[in-house]
């Protein structure tokens, strides 16, 4: 049986990432992602590759970084440099996608491509051999966006594109799960949930068990 992992979204608070870090790392999260914003690609601003330097010093946990900027091509290689261990670049970004695919991993280093909730995935094809993470957003820009169900769709678009053609890419899925969609969410064909903040800090003991349990029982059930 397939495990789902999880990854939390860090750098909303700069200032306190080291404790956030090391609250995620005793809970358990398999990886911490790293959103970057330029405004234009979306309306927010995020971290660049200064904050993942020094994240890099804090922790050993993986890192992913997703460019949600309109040029990648001229910024990821400073993110690898950072040390980011896997970077994600956006389908219907401005460049040359097979290149800046080419570029990272000729830098060692694991490439996702991210698709916007109404990108068709057919337009992704010709890319999936050649990356190691395709990032499904399954809601629009935005804090506390609600999951778009229709997006779901081209998760289990992808997992049946993926085994008829023998490829090895891992899906993941951004924006809007809840504790109420995650099984639909696992069922559907996701390997990596990305959290969000809110998730991870309501008051429990333990917020991942709980979402690992339900991710487990979705899967069995699936």
């Amino acid at each position: 049986m397939r495990r789902v992992r999880f990854a939390a979204v860090i750098g909303a608070k700069p200032c306190q990432v080291e404790s956030e870090v090391r609250e995620l790392e005793a809970a358990g999260i398999d990886l911490l992602h790293v959103e970057v914003m330029d405004g234009h690609f979306v309306p927010d601003l995020g971290v660049g590759p200064r904050f993942v330097a020094a994240l890099r010093t804090t922790t050993e946990l993986p890192i992913e970084v997703h460019l949600r900027i309109e040029q990648p091509d001229r910024y990821a290689r400073a993110f690898v440099e950072a040390g980011a261990d896997i970077v994600t670049v956006h389908l219907e970004a401005r460049h040359d996608v097979q290149k800046t695919i080419d570029l990272i991993r000729s830098m060692g280093c694991r490439c996702g491509l991210a698709l916007n909730p109404i990108t068709l995935l057919e337009k992704a094809f010709k890319y999936l051999p050649h990356i190691h993470f395709l990032l499904c957003l399954t809601a629009n820009p935005g804090s506390r966006q609600p999951l778009l169900p229709e997006t779901l769709r081209k998760v289990a678009q992808a997992k049946a594109h993926r085994e008829a053609g023998n490829l090895a890419y891992e899906i993941a899925v951004e924006g809007g799960v809840t504790r109420e969609s995650l099984p639909s969410v696992v069922v559907h064909g996701t390997d990596r949930i990305i959290l969000e903040s809110r998730l991870l800090g309501e008051r429990e003991e333990d917020p991942l068990r709980e979402l690992r349990a339900a991710a487990e029982e979705a899967n069995m059930g699936g």
